[in-house]
């Protein structure tokens, strides 16, 4: 099953079928280049995000390889870490040393959680091991995570501005 985005239907979807729907043959999908798009790419490093501009799928590398990635025919768009919060809504992770771990919250403001504008996941990075929380709309925009790490870092994606990252 298949679910997008910003479509909560599920749809079932063979992988050939999800392969041609992407506009890209099966070693476009498998080797993530185009003649076009690699020369102007930065080669892909551990823990990147890219989003598809047409569908937005997300992807994180978590092995470098290919200098391009493509998906719905186009390549892939590297999202920035955001770290400086601008205007009234605030997006930038506050890490909070707790007994046992850390408590993530998304911005020093609660950020909104409504069907349309929220955060989808909440990630900490402590002592070389990455955690992650998947959350809805309706809940609250944090996480506590349990770790024994001495530091921490986290980042936040919202669905509307991106990928943020503590400071």
């Amino acid at each position: 099953m298949l679910r997008g985005l910003h479509d909560k239907r599920e749809v079932p979807m063979k992988r050939r079928d999800f392969i041609a729907a992407a506009g890209v043959g099966a070693g476009g999908v498998l080797l993530g280049t185009t003649a076009a798009a690699a020369e102007d790419r930065p080669a892909e490093k551990r823990r990147q995000v890219y989003q598809c501009a047409k569908c937005s799928t997300i992807v994180e590398i978590i092995e470098p390889g290919m200098p391009t990635l493509v998906h719905c025919g186009v390549p892939m768009k590297l999202l920035p870490e955001k770290t400086k919060d601008i205007g009234r809504e605030k997006h930038v992770p506050v890490v909070e040393k707790i007994e046992g771990g850390y408590k993530v919250r998304v911005g020093s403001v609660a950020h909104p959680m409504l069907e349309e504008h929220y955060i989808p996941w909440i990630e900490l990075l402590a002592g070389g091991v990455l955690l992650r929380r998947y959350l809805k709309p309706g809940e609250k925009p944090e996480a506590t995570f349990e770790t024994t790490a001495s530091d921490a870092s986290a980042r936040a994606y919202c669905n509307l501005h991106g990928l943020w990252k503590s400071s």
